[in-house]
């Protein structure tokens, strides 16, 4: 059933396109990598920063709780400026904040491969290990373009020594807790195999729409929405864990839920890839 409170999947295809548009747009001019992935990280902000409320801010920088319990140092963090005493140190977009501060961090990406998914995956950890309750501080992994998210890319990348670190609880539950391949339009979540969001869950599913309630090739923008969702959501536990008091959940009002599925295929650390046959999102599944 359509969700009418959700704006129409077009609206987030359209901020698809500028960001795919602008991305493009630096490639054709800058091949310096360090200098265009600037850039690209302060795009995907300007984007975070029209759907948050001035309440929060969108930085860089880095977490800090002790001398000898520093993140390491995170494209974008999500910061409560409600929160006491949030920032050690700021100049203009640059920041060192404490660890209660964070609502959710990101990792950007401009080619998004088996050595940066290492890089990207040690990075959340560093940020989600400083935090009363990892589980609350969503991570999330943008990766513009690079290796195709196939199945058999994806179980070797899990496979690899540093993911494999998190395959165990607790560190099972400091890894991303989604991975978009943007032109590739693949989104990984967290999901438990019935089709439940699950923040601590061990499997990554892809999610996708059947094709029936497309009105595009593309899934891009659907997928842009989910993931500004799960950014909306961690504000509101925020708000929650703050205060005590239960407020009323906005997030799913940005998503079109009609044709919602889950992939056969689950990945998880250490693991790689595995196959499940169960109810998926919405009573469908594909297999992918």
């Amino acid at each position: 059933m359509a969700n009418i409170n959700a704006p129409e999947v077009e609206f987030f295809e359209s901020f698809a396109s500028e960001i795919e548009s602008k991305f493009q747009r630096i490639k054709s001019l800058v091949s310096h990598r360090v200098a265009s992935g600037d850039y690209h990280e302060e795009i995907i902000r300007t984007v975070l920063r029209n759907f948050l409320s001035k309440r929060y801010s969108v930085k860089k920088g880095f977490i800090y709780k002790s001398q000898s319990e520093v993140s390491k140092q995170l494209d974008i963090l999500i910061i409560d400026e409600n929160s006491p005493a949030a920032y050690l140190f700021q100049e203009g977009d640059f920041a060192i904040v404490i660890p209660e501060s964070v609502i959710a961090v990101m990792e950007i990406k401009t080619t998004l491969n088996s050595n940066d998914f290492d890089i990207a995956i040690e990075n959340i950890a560093s940020a989600k290990k400083l935090v009363e309750f990892p589980v609350n501080l969503t991570g999330i992994i943008f990766g513009f373009d690079g290796t195709s998210p196939s199945d058999k890319n994806l179980d070797n990348w899990f496979k690899r020594v540093i993911p494999a670190k998190f395959k165990d609880s607790p560190e099972n539950v400091l890894g991303a807790n989604m991975i978009m391949f943007f032109t590739a339009g693949c989104l990984l979540a967290r999901y438990r195999d019935d089709g439940i969001w699950d923040l601590a869950g061990k499997y990554y599913h892809k999610m996708f729409r059947d094709d029936s309630v497309k009105k595009s090739i593309s899934d891009t923008g659907w997928q842009l929405s989910v993931v500004l969702a799960m950014i909306v959501s961690s504000c509101e536990r925020g708000e929650i864990s703050r205060t005590g008091r239960i407020v009323e959940s906005k997030a799913l009002r940005l998503i079109q839920g009609d044709g919602s599925m889950i992939s056969h295929s689950r990945f998880a650390f250490g693991g790689g890839v595995s196959k499940i046959s169960t109810t998926p999102l919405n009573e469908k599944m594909v297999k992918k």
